[in-house]
C-alpha cells in the first residue's frame, strides 16, 4: 500500500485524466492531465512534489500548474493505518483554480473537483485489488 502511494511512477497514473509523466528525481515530477471546465478543455502540466513519505503511515503530494492562464493547485495527503490484517487509508484532497478560468467556471469547480477525487479513489481501489494483500505486523502483546 505505502509503495503504491509513495512512488511517483505508480501514483501519478491514479490521477484523474492522467496522460503522462516525466520524473525529474525521486521526489519531483511533472504530470500531464486533461482538464475540462465548463466549455473549456485543455491539458495542464502539473509540477508535482512528493513532500513527505513516512513509512508506513503517511504520504503527501503538492502540485501546481497553469491552464488557460489560470493557476491550478493540488494537494493530496494519505494516512495509512493498520486495521487488523489489512490497511485503512484516509485521505484528503485540495484543488484550487484561480484566474479567468475560475471566473468562467464559477460554481462548476467544486462538483468537478469532487468527481475527480472520486475517480482517483476508484483507481486507487482497483490498483489495490490487483496488489497482493500484505499483512501488517502487529506489535507483540505483553501480558502482565
Amino acid at each position: 500500500m505505502f509503495d503504491l502511494l509513495a512512488e511517483p511512477e505508480r501514483f501519478a497514473p491514479l490521477l484523474p485524466d492522467y496522460e503522462g509523466m516525466s520524473l525529474e528525481d525521486p521526489t519531483h515530477f511533472t504530470v500531464r492531465i486533461v482538464i475540462a471546465v465548463a466549455q473549456i478543455q485543455g491539458q495542464a502540466e502539473l509540477a508535482m512534489e512528493l513532500c513527505e513519505a513516512v513509512r508506513p503511515s503517511m504520504v503527501e503530494y503538492r502540485g501546481q500548474g497553469i491552464m488557460a492562464g489560470s493557476q491550478l493547485n493540488l494537494g493530496l495527503q494519505f494516512h495509512i493505518a493498520p486495521c487488523g490484517s489489512m490497511s485503512e487509508v484516509n485521505w484528503q484532497g485540495e484543488f484550487s483554480l484561480d484566474g479567468q478560468l475560475a471566473f468562467i467556471a464559477g460554481g462548476l469547480i467544486e462538483p468537478m473537483g469532487r468527481k475527480h477525487f472520486d475517480r482517483m479513489a476508484q483507481r486507487l481501489g482497483a490498483n489495490l485489488g490487483a496488489e497482493p494483500a500484505t499483512e501488517i505486523p502487529q506489535a507483540p502483546e505483553t501480558g502482565e
